[in-house]
């Protein structure tokens, strides 16, 4: 019991990434005018002084903090760097931030790869269409990044394909991360022209010990309403893991799945069983 709930505790912090973003944000853009102000030939403490009237003994104490702050950062990345050598899950967790950033283009950020989903979002669409032409219907799977992969190629589906089209995604992060830190790209109103375009054929399964997906409309706990309408028979909440007393037949509690695909989850076959029913439904209602 302590272990699930140490689990779905540390789950949970992913959660407060926005409110860390903002204070990041404007840590970042205090640095960048005292930079401005460094490179034109001007100290920071006359110029908040005789602009703002704050002494200068505080600006003096906010720019030490700085600097050790800055060391702070970089013996932070130094050792983080460490463990995502020596430990999977930390390693894990970067290779999320990674692939968070390089799925937006190069012009959100020049100096980083180049960005993956000009390429594959296109290449993705494309084989749908084909796809379509030669089935009764198409349905797509998509674990982690993958759903926010498939998320975009749907958008770029005209209507007959999309017709003909379910989505089935887990440990999805669309609204976890890419909805609540881009919310003008991937909030709900664009999660819900997803759903739309494919005619709410959308099951999404979550879990609650998972750090990075989680649920898209409604995480339908007993304390928490499911959103009306369609969205609302989006989410399907998986229970994890399966019971935290061990069983007879073996030694050790049932596991905890976390972030890991649910291909051989029981309940992954029956969602997907259901899409399929769905897609080839008389007026796929």
């Amino acid at each position: 019991m302590r272990r699930v709930a140490k689990a779905i505790s540390r789950a949970r912090f992913t959660e407060r990434l926005g409110p860390l973003a903002i204070v990041y944000a404007c840590v970042a853009g205090l640095g960048l005018a005292a930079s401005a102000l460094g490179l034109v030939g001007l100290e920071p403490s006359p110029v908040a002084e005789r602009l703002f009237g704050v002494p200068s003994e505080f600006v003096s104490f906010g720019l030490t903090v700085g600097s050790y702050l800055i060391v702070g950062v970089v013996v932070a990345l130094v050792v983080g760097g460490l463990f995502a050598y020596r430990t999977a899950e930390f390693r894990r967790y970067v290779g999320v931030l990674w692939d968070l950033g390089t799925f937006w283009p190069r012009t959100a950020h020049p100096f980083a790869p180049p960005c993956y989903a000009e390429r594959a979002v296109p290449e993705l669409a494309k084989r749908i269409r084909y796809l379509a032409r030669h089935n009764a219907g198409v349905l797509l799977t998509g674990h982690s990044h993958g759903s926010v992969l498939l998320a975009a190629a749907v958008l770029q589906l005209p209507p007959p394909v999309s017709d003909r089209v379910a989505l089935l995604t887990h440990g999805s992060p669309l609204n976890r991360l890419y909805a609540r830190l881009f919310p003008a790209y991937l909030g709900e109103n664009v999660l819900r022209q997803v759903g739309e375009r494919v005619g709410w054929r959308w099951v999404n399964l979550w879990r609650d010990t998972d750090p990075i997906g989680g649920w898209v409309f409604s995480a339908h706990r007993h304390d928490e309403p499911p959103a009306a309408g369609p969205p609302g028979t989006v989410d399907r909440r998986l229970r994890d893991p399966h019971d935290v007393v061990t069983p007879e037949s073996d030694s050790v509690p049932p596991p905890i799945q976390g972030h890991w695909p649910c291909e051989s989850d029981e309940r992954f076959e029956a969602a997907s069983r259901y899409l399929v029913a769905r897609l080839r439904a008389p007026g796929r209602a």
